[in-house]
């Protein structure tokens, strides 16, 4: 097999785990596949902790900063941020919320959730 067949095989199962991620969206915004990239992430990599909070900004840069070492797969950031809300909530019961103070100035992102050091 050639190194462009190999290419167009890779190209096409991409497309393919893209076109499942937006079926999966269409069900509506609280479907979460169970094999869901982002479940896994906040199961893996975060955990409850009180006196914490994360941005939904500082989540999708942790997440992509794992995307980029392999150990989750890559996603598009509107699909990372549709999901979030529904994950966090099955996963720690908590709401994302408006008010996280970062420089002065409010966001948007989770009270409660930190980043698991073991991980």
């Amino acid at each position: 097999m050639t190194q462009n067949e190999i290419d167009t095989i890779n190209q096409a199962i991409e497309l393919l785990s893209q076109l499942a991620a937006d079926e999966d969206e269409s069900k509506g915004d609280n479907a979460v596949p169970s094999r869901c990239p982002v479940k896994r992430f906040a199961q893996e990599y975060l955990r409850p902790q009180a006196d914490s909070d994360m941005s939904c900004a500082e989540l999708w840069k942790f997440y992509c900063e794992i995307a980029e070492v392999g150990e989750l797969p890559a996603m598009r950031k509107a699909v990372f941020l549709r999901r979030l809300p529904s994950v966090m909530d099955t996963s720690y019961a908590v709401r994302k919320c408006h008010d996280i103070q970062r420089a002065g100035r409010r966001l948007r992102g989770f009270r409660g959730i930190g980043i698991k050091l073991d991980s």
